[in-house]
């Protein structure tokens, strides 16, 4: 730890745990921060180390941090780094859902795409995923991440958590991890040490709450919110709960946990709360709450407002150029006013286009590509899933040639076929080519280019 915790971080945590136990949380610092990954089950990936974490059954400790930008695994999706305290979410979803098919989960504050990945994972293609981000150029990255994982159950969207009020008793789990005072990242980011104030800690419980507030009346009577943040202080977690069930009439749900995981549960007057700390846990600053919605929950007025259009249907004429190339069964193809074609679950077609009149949707299912006539120009997002169709032209690169094809440097290829290639890693696609026979044209969007030095 280069930078001392503030002083008053340092009273409100011992106030808390104890001064014993704060010496234990300081001494945490000089501890080499452990990295974790989350395997994605739908692609080929090797088990990373034998070191799994305990409550999620996808997660993995490697034994020391690699440069995932020079792994091409990663690039594919393979697997996503993740702290691992927050993959805690898929043992809370585990004993919450019993049925997928039908569910409908909401990751509202989803930027960078750690949690909805994981949702994505535990839904297994089954029910509907919506990861909403409200600044723009992080639902960007949300979508990239997202599209990584290969699903076509999942809608990303770019609102403002006020937007869902449009949506009233819509979803049976909404998870909002919500912005917060960054405690949880003091031992990684000295940044955010900079950034604390009490000040801030006050400001942001106030915000999480307006948060809260606004979306509550989009979760069905009967379902979950799912309530977290990195931080560590009463404020912005267990007294935010408190208030859940205090003023909003929320029950608040008991996760069961493992001794040996030393997860601290933090008990309220009626709530319960799961804090996991460095010096307990091997993973950094992390707080989560289940809580119940029930029948005497306040909802807000409903006032509908409808901002989209429909997302047609691709024209069953056209469906015969789309069958080379993607795997039919069970899946719609939507046009949106860009001409792009995605490819969404068939019985998610009337939710997408529900969807798309009230909310900002930037991404749904997977993006195929656009179609002139009887031409298809794949999206990157195709080569990222698991829809190509079994019979597309593939070629596996080695390690040293897919990194060349990341940086946009890969000469020429050894492949008879021409025209379009699917590019893979290890089984996993990594974007597409063209062969021209003289030559080859990398598809790989330029903002996904690697720029450091291969080795």
């Amino acid at each position: 730890m280069n930078k001392p915790l503030p002083q008053d971080f340092e009273k409100e945590l011992i106030s808390s745990i104890g001064q014993n136990e704060y010496h234990f949380f300081e001494n945490s610092f000089l501890d080499i921060v452990p990295t974790s990954v989350r395997v994605n089950p739908n692609k080929d990936k090797k088990d990373p180390s034998n070191r799994k974490v305990s409550w999620c059954p996808l997660g993995y400790y490697l034994d020391e941090r690699p440069i995932f930008t020079l792994d091409p695994a990663f690039h594919a999706g393979a697997y996503y780094v993740q702290e691992a305290s927050s993959m805690f979410l898929w043992h809370i979803l585990d004993q919450l859902v019993h049925e997928k098919n039908d569910i409908k989960i909401l990751d509202l504050c989803a930027a960078p795409g750690g949690k909805s990945t994981l949702i994505a994972s535990f839904l297994q293609n089954r029910g509907l995923l919506v990861a909403n981000e409200v600044m723009k150029n992080r639902a960007y990255v949300l979508k990239y991440n997202l599209s990584k994982e290969g699903h076509s159950n999942v809608v990303v969207t770019n609102n403002d958590p006020r937007d869902f009020t449009y949506l009233p008793e819509y979803f049976d789990i909404i998870l909002v991890d919500a912005p917060c005072s960054g405690e949880g990242m003091f031992r990684k980011d000295s940044d955010a040490i900079c950034e604390w104030s009490l000040e801030n800690v006050d400001n942001c419980a106030a915000r999480q709450k307006r948060i809260l507030s606004d979306i509550l009346p989009s979760l069905k009577s009967g379902g979950y919110l799912l309530y977290s943040t990195c931080t560590y202080n009463r404020y912005e977690n267990i007294n935010n709960v408190e208030w859940l069930v205090r003023e909003k009439g929320l029950l608040s749900f008991p996760v069961q946990i493992e001794n040996e995981w030393n997860i601290q549960e933090i008990l309220g007057e009626k709530s319960f709360g799961y804090q996991f700390y460095p010096h307990k846990v091997k993973g950094e600053g992390f707080f989560i709450s289940a809580l119940q919605k029930t029948n005497e929950t306040k909802n807000v007025k409903n006032h509908q407002k409808n901002i989209g259009i429909s997302l047609p249907a691709v024209d069953k004429k056209s469906m015969p150029v789309f069958k080379p190339w993607v795997k039919l069964q069970d899946i719609s193809l939507l046009s949106d006013k860009t001409g792009t074609i995605h490819a969404i679950n068939s019985d998610l077609e009337t939710e997408s286009n529900f969807l798309n009149h009230f909310l900002r949707l930037i991404y749904c299912g997977v993006s195929i590509g656009t179609l002139n006539k009887t031409i298809i120009i794949p999206d990157h997002s195709l080569a990222l899933s698991y829809l190509q169709a079994d019979d597309f032209p593939a070629i596996e690169l080695n390690r040293m040639d897919a990194l060349h094809y990341l940086k946009k440097t890969l000469p020429s290829i050894d492949s008879s076929h021409t025209s379009w290639i699917l590019a893979t890693y290890e089984g996993n696609g990594l974007g597409f080519l063209k062969n021209l026979g003289h030559r080859i044209n990398n598809y790989l969007p330029q903002e996904h280019r690697i720029h450091m030095e291969i080795k």
